[in-house]
């Protein structure tokens, strides 16, 4: 009856190790080639994403990697205008951002006060948001017209007077996009300088904080919503 028992201890033992690494290599598959998490540090895309949202971003959506087999399992799409994409930045790519898709390849692109043309045809963008709509940048809001390079992407924030985007550093090349950011898992009232001030004991407190004000800072109204 002792081996028995002992036997039956065994085997409990080696199904519930074998259940955990079975579930850590799961895990670890699809933080790394499935979907990848990402907080919004700025408020760059508002007032779509805010500061403070904490999304799951697609890492598969657009990629051309995928076979005819994983394609069907893993849904992917061509990339269009007013999608929103996550990349590397051109000018820092330890650097990750979320902005919208406003230019394709082989466009001709201009702004014009705030206004964006593409191939000389005004551009309607009803996610749009403008932070300081009386003033006026020269740079910001008059860019001169640009060709867009072949497998190349003319980003922007939808927050256009507070968005450090393609038109400082240029245009994305598709090999530098991670992903689409799909949904909003957690949301807290927060501000750029939490997530932004270097540091590591700045991380510790505002991690302490985030847990002791979990339930006031919460969006929860944001919580589980899509991004588009």
């Amino acid at each position: 009856m002792k081996k028995e028992k002992k036997k039956r201890e065994t085997s409990l033992f080696r199904d519930l190790f074998e259940l955990i690494a079975e579930t850590l290599v799961y895990v670890f598959f699809v933080i790394t080639f499935l979907v990848q998490s990402f907080v919004i540090p700025t408020g760059s895309m508002q007032d779509n994403i805010l500061i403070g949202d904490h999304i799951l971003v697609d890492k598969v959506a657009y990629s051309n990697s995928l076979g005819f087999l994983d394609g069907v399992l893993l849904p992917q799409t061509k990339i269009k205008r007013g999608m929103i994409v996550t990349f590397k930045s051109p000018a820092e790519l330890d650097k990750e951002y979320v902005k919208r898709v406003i230019g394709l390849p082989g466009e001709r692109i201009k702004i014009v006060n705030k206004k964006v043309y593409i191939n000389d045809k005004p551009l309607d963008e009803p996610y749009v948001f403008h932070k300081d709509p009386n003033i006026e940048d020269t740079y910001r809001d008059n860019f001169p017209e640009f060709n867009i390079p072949e497998d190349h992407y003319f980003c922007m924030g939808d927050n256009r007077d507070k968005s450090y985007d393609s038109r400082y550093w240029g245009p994305v090349h598709k090999d530098l996009i991670i992903g689409k950011p799909w949904r909003i898992y957690w949301s807290s009232k927060s501000t750029t300088k939490e997530y932004l001030t270097p540091g590591l004991w700045h991380k510790i407190k505002e991690t302490f904080k985030s847990i002791l004000y979990i339930f006031t800072k919460t969006r929860w109204e944001r919580t589980l919503k899509k991004i588009e």
